[in-house]
C-alpha cells in the first residue's frame, strides 16, 4: 500500500481529495446523527390512559371480504375505539352487507357515497373526519392484512400530553415479482428517511395510513383548502405543514406494523415516486436543504473516489477505503432497520436501492419539471 506524499500532488488533487475527505464526513454524519438514531430507536409508552380513537376506512365493492376486514378488529386489547366505514361507490351489496353489521357491532358507523355523487380522496377524507365522533384518527386501507391484538393499545399508549401525531411502519405484502419488491423498497425507504429526519427534530411524514393523528390538526388549519389539486398526496401534507419538533412520535415496534396486500400493479411504485417527489417538494427550505446534501454526497462520494483513482491509481488503497468504510457502516444500519422492522428478504436489494435512491429521485423531480411547464404554456 502506497502512502500518499501530498507534496507531489497538484493543487486540482488537493481540491478533489479535500472534496472527497469533505463529502465522506458529510454522509458519516447522516449516517450516525439521523439513520443510526432511528435504528436503535425504541418505543417508549408515555401512557396507559385510553384515548377514544376512530379508525376510519373506505371500501368499494367489498360485499365478499367485508366481515373479513372487519373482523381484524375483533381481538383488539382496547376498548375506546370506533370503526367508521365508509362506502364509496359501491356497486355489489356491500352496503346492505354493513348495515347489518351495524346491527350487531356498535362500535361500527357507516357512511355511504352514492355512485352518482363523484368523490376525490380528499374529499372522502374530508368526510370521514367530519363523520368521525372521536378526537384521534387513524386511516387504514380495506388491503391491510393481519393487525396484532396490542396494535391500538400501544398506539394509544405512545401519545403524550404534548403528542400531536403517532407514526407506525407501513409497507406491502411480500408476494413474487420484481414489482412487488421495488414498491417494498420504497416504502421502506420512505419511513427511513422520515423516521430518521423526525427523530433528528426535522420531522415529516411520507404516508397518511396506520398515522394516529389529532383530528383539530385538520380542522384547525382549514384542511384541504388551497391543496385540493395535489394529486399524489393527501393528509401528508396536512401534517407536515403542522408538525413541531418533539410533538409527533415515531413507532418502530413491528407489532404495530400493517402491510397491505395489494395485488401488481406497474403504477403503484410510479404513484408511490411521483407522491413521494410533491411532499419533499412542499416541505420547509431548511428540510429541502438537508435532504439534497444527503442525496447530493451520496452520488458525489462514488464519483469523486472513481475520479482520484483514475488519475493516482497507485493510491487506489487508500482512497477506496473511505467508500467502503460508508458501505460498511451503511450496510449495519440497514442491516439493523430490517431486523427492527421484521422485514424478510430485502438486505442487499434495499442498500442498493438506498445508494441509487438519489438518482431516482432527481429523475422524477426533473420529469416532474418538465411535465409542470409544458402543463404551463398549454
Amino acid at each position: 500500500m502506497k502512502i500518499i506524499d501530498f507534496r507531489i500532488l497538484t493543487i486540482s488533487d488537493m481540491v478533489l481529495l479535500s472534496s472527497l475527505l469533505l463529502v465522506f464526513l458529510i454522509q458519516i454524519y447522516y449516517l450516525l446523527r439521523y439513520y443510526l438514531k432511528l435504528a436503535r430507536h425504541k418505543d417508549s409508552l408515555a401512557t396507559q390512559n385510553p384515548n377514544h380513537i376512530s379508525i376510519i376506512l373506505s371500501v368499494r365493492n367489498e360485499e365478499q371480504h367485508i366481515r373479513e376486514i372487519l373482523d381484524k378488529f375483533k381481538e383488539q386489547q382496547f376498548e375506546d375505539y370506533q370503526i367508521l366505514v365508509i362506502n364509496v361507490h359501491s356497486e355489489d351489496n356491500t352496503d346492505g352487507v354493513l348495515n347489518a353489521l351495524t346491527e350487531t357491532n356498535p362500535r361500527l358507523k357507516v357512511t355511504s357515497l352514492s355512485q352518482e355523487s363523484q368523490f376525490n380522496e380528499k374529499q372522502i377524507i374530508n368526510i370521514g373526519l367530519k363523520g368521525a365522533s372521536s378526537p384521534w384518527i387513524i386511516f387504514l386501507t380495506s388491503a391491510s392484512g393481519d393487525i396484532k391484538a396490542n396494535w391500538l393499545a400501544d398506539m394509544n399508549g405512545l401519545i403524550a400530553p404534548e403528542t400531536d401525531l403517532v407514526v407506525a411502519y407501513t409497507n406491502v405484502e411480500r408476494l413474487k415479482g420484481f414489482r412487488n419488491l421495488i414498491c417494498r423498497l420504497e416504502r421502506f425507504n420512505q419511513f427511513v428517511i422520515s423516521g430518521a429526519w423526525t427523530l433528528a427534530g426535522k420531522p415529516f411524514v411520507f404516508n397518511e395510513d396506520n398515522v394516529l393523528f389529532k383530528k383539530s390538526m385538520y380542522f384547525d388549519t382549514l384542511g384541504f383548502r388551497h391543496k385540493m389539486n395535489r394529486n399524489f398526496a393527501n393528509l401528508e401534507l396536512i401534517f407536515n405543514e403542522n408538525l413541531r419538533k418533539n410533538r409527533i412520535k415515531v413507532s418502530t415496534n413491528p407489532d404495530l406494523a400493517v402491510r397491505e396486500h395489494i395485488e401488481d400493479d406497474r403504477g403503484d411504485h410510479i404513484r408511490l415516486l411521483k407522491k413521494g417527489v410533491q411532499i419533499r417538494q412542499s416541505l420547509s427550505w431548511a428540510k429541502k436543504i438537508s435532504l439534497f446534501f444527503d442525496d447530493f454526497t451520496r452520488i458525489v462520494l462514488p464519483l469523486l473516489t472513481a475520479a482520484i483513482i483514475i488519475i493516482h491509481p497507485e493510491y487506489w488503497i487508500i482512497i477506496l477505503a473511505l467508500p467502503l468504510i460508508y458501505l460498511i457502516l451503511q450496510a449495519i444500519i440497514v442491516k439493523m432497520l430490517i431486523n427492527r422492522l421484521n422485514e424478510r428478504k430485502i438486505f442487499l436489494s434495499s442498500l442498493v436501492y438506498i445508494l441509487i435512491k438519489p438518482i431516482i429521485n432527481w429523475w422524477f423531480f426533473w420529469s416532474m419539471y418538465v411535465i409542470h411547464r409544458r402543463s404551463r404554456w398549454n
